[in-house]
């Protein structure tokens, strides 16, 4: 499985075929969490859940390396570390971020599920990691021991569905959106041929491909609020478009005006959706502080 997630050209792939590629979207999630679609999700947790000033900060999954290099730039942090369980990833970020200057940041290579954090931390920031954990009771000791007396947990997470298994009734939902689409835009990006239905993806199908995907993503807020003090959570969707735009939104072009304008209204009908509880939100931003005592 190692890998899968070392291979440059697959990671590209996943980030270029997932609903959020899409700047409409991205605007739309912004304004979720922050009120505004200019402020992303990271910019806001930082500007409003962090103090000025933080001495170490601890990113989880670093992947390509994107995360730790934001939080570097705006120099709150004295010292970043930043972790993947994939060497080759891991390096890949590591050349990224010496290419710009960024000498605050330390890479390691590390498993989260078996391995111990050091500290302290002044905060631990994770980004479509936990999902991925079996252990998340055992990942979330760890981190709450890692971190200082004032300091927070922060994660960007996938919190819908186990191993993504729809009801039939949110598959039968979102089918009502898919069909509405075009042709062109149900194209199949791989294969040419017109989408005309989304399905579930078999649990074995999805093991099959990767046995750490979604295996416990039920579980995370649940277990996570049961770690750390909350201090904020951020629901911000997805019942309706992760499904809906996986793959087919790379036919979705910004400088078509009619494309922009079919995914705000998608964006608006997952809102309503949401919001008369007719759809979970798939995803969340987390803010948590230490405990007093573990």
């Amino acid at each position: 499985m190692t890998s899968r997630w070392n291979d440059p050209s697959f990671t590209a792939s996943m980030e270029n075929q997932v609903w959020t590629a899409s700047p409409t979207i991205r605007r739309y999630l912004h304004r979720l969490v922050s009120g505004n679609p200019d402020c992303d999700w990271l910019t806001w947790v930082e500007s409003k859940h962090l103090p000025p000033a933080v001495d170490r900060a601890l990113v989880l999954g670093c992947g390509s390396g994107w995360l730790e290099r934001a939080l570097a730039q705006r120099g709150r942090f004295r010292s970043i570390i930043a972790c993947d369980f994939a060497p080759a990833t891991v390096e890949k970020a590591r050349a990224l971020a010496a290419e710009q200057g960024m000498d605050s940041i330390e890479y390691r290579v590390l498993d989260l599920e078996h391995e111990e954090l050091d500290g302290p931390y002044g905060a631990v920031i994770a980004n479509d990691v936990l999902h991925h954990i079996t252990d998340l009771e055992g990942v979330a000791e760890r981190i709450h021991g890692a971190l200082t007396s004032d300091g927070k947990i922060i994660f960007n997470e996938y919190v819908g569905p186990n191993r993504f298994q729809y009801v039939p009734e949110r598959i039968d939902l979102i089918n009502r959106y898919f069909r509405l689409l075009p042709d062109e835009l149900r194209r199949d990006p791989h294969g040419g041929h017109i989408v005309w239905k989304r399905e579930r993806q078999a649990a074995a199908q999805v093991i099959r491909e990767d046995p750490t995907e979604a295996v416990r993503s039920e579980d995370v807020l649940p277990v996570f609020r049961s770690a750390f003090q909350v201090e904020k959570e951020y629901p911000y969707g997805g019942g309706l478009l992760n499904l809906l735009l996986y793959e087919v939104v790379v036919n979705f072009r910004e400088e078509v005006p009619a494309h922009v304008r079919l995914l705000e209204i998608l964006c608006a009908a997952e809102e309503r959706l949401s919001a008369s509880g007719a759809l979970e939100p798939d995803f969340a931003v987390f803010v948590g502080r230490r405990r007093a005592e573990a």
